[in-house]
């Protein structure tokens, strides 16, 4: 059948090529039947054609209405406009995509995002941050350090929250559907970075180990993991994780996502100097930034706030971090080490 616009195009051809007098309407069913060319006596006062005599027509040769295909609609100007400006933000008109490069996920980074996605969407981050003095781990560091044996701060930092949450086992816990499972063993999963992305080796029983041995043990995941050397047993799995970026010096305070099914992740952030007034004379104190991200279905307020204060009191007194002797040859007090 005619659109509206198609017949308003041919009744106004038809106008010119129909040579009988008829109105607007007649002229229309005319063209719906393509009678316009043909010569028809009216039967009007005038002998003008009248409605009846097309439909006589119609019915005595029984016509049927023409059938007309859309034509395609013509472009406007905002039309032409709206795809230029597309083509410019995505086209190769845009000189930022024209030199771009696809950059395939690999399947550790897949898996990051995915198991990142599902944790910030299903569960209750919750956070609780305190400033942690130490300069007396620096003065240890140095100390160790003058004697043959290097360990770094993050070392110390594995074993304080190893410490923490022996002594504060609700936040040593994993949330299943069941419920809230409280581990045995305290094995602190350490967040490096690789070519590939973020992975986590794990210090198994790290509160029974030694600093140095932490030390060494870290080396070597981190050796593996950038060569993508891990076996699943060492990065999987892991009862809690330190994200340590204030080591690059550019970072003084983060959070951070938990890794489920873990419920808690420790952010230690850089260190800055303050001045403050100890009995009327001005001495300075190096400060660390730590924020506890715990899962608040599985973890108090109360217990994250125990275990940030039970891990603040081993950089106040680090000998407590000492578990044994760091090497036989160091000449070291150790009288005072639990």
């Amino acid at each position: 059948m005619l659109s509206s616009g198609q017949a308003l195009r041919h009744l106004s051809t038809a106008t010119h090529n129909t040579k009988t007098i008829c109105g607007p309407a007649v002229r229309l069913l005319l063209i719906q039947y393509g009678l316009e060319d043909r010569k028809i006596d009216g039967s009007g006062p005038k002998k003008n054609i009248l409605k009846s005599d097309v439909l006589k027509i119609v019915e005595n040769e029984k016509l049927q209405p023409k059938v007309f295909l859309a034509a395609p609609p013509k472009e406007t100007h905002v039309e032409k406009k709206s795809i230029a400006k597309k083509s410019d933000i995505f086209g190769a008109n845009n000189r930022s995509l024209r030199h771009h490069n696809d950059v395939p996920l690999s399947n550790i980074r897949a898996t990051i995002a995915k198991r990142l996605t599902a944790s910030k969407q299903q569960i209750p981050h919750e956070y609780q941050g305190v400033d942690v003095r130490i300069d007396d781990i620096l003065e240890l560091r140095r100390g160790l350090k003058s004697r043959g044996t290097a360990v770094s701060l993050n070392d110390f930092i594995i074993k304080a929250a190893a410490l923490a949450l022996k002594a504060v086992p609700n936040i040593n816990v994993r949330w299943t559907p069941e419920g809230i499972t409280r581990l045995g063993s305290v094995d602190v999963s350490v967040a490096v970075a690789t070519p590939t992305g973020l992975i986590t080796p794990i210090v198994e029983n790290a509160d029974i180990l030694g600093v140095l041995a932490i030390s060494n043990k870290v080396k070597e995941l981190s050796g593996l993991a950038k060569e993508s050397k891990l076996k699943p047993h060492q990065f999987q799995g892991g009862s809690f994780t330190i994200s340590n970026l204030g080591m690059f010096g550019s970072v003084s305070n983060f959070t951070a996502i938990i890794n489920p099914p873990q419920c808690a992740i420790l952010t230690i952030g850089g260190t800055r100097t303050e001045v403050i007034s100890n009995g009327g004379q001005l001495e300075t104190q190096k400060l660390m930034g730590v924020n506890l991200c715990f899962d608040g279905r599985a973890i108090s307020e109360t217990d994250a706030k125990q275990f940030l204060l039970h891990f603040s009191e081993s950089f106040a007194d680090p000998d407590l971090l000492i578990a044994e002797p760091i090497t036989p040859e160091l000449d070291f007090d150790f009288s005072r080490l639990l």
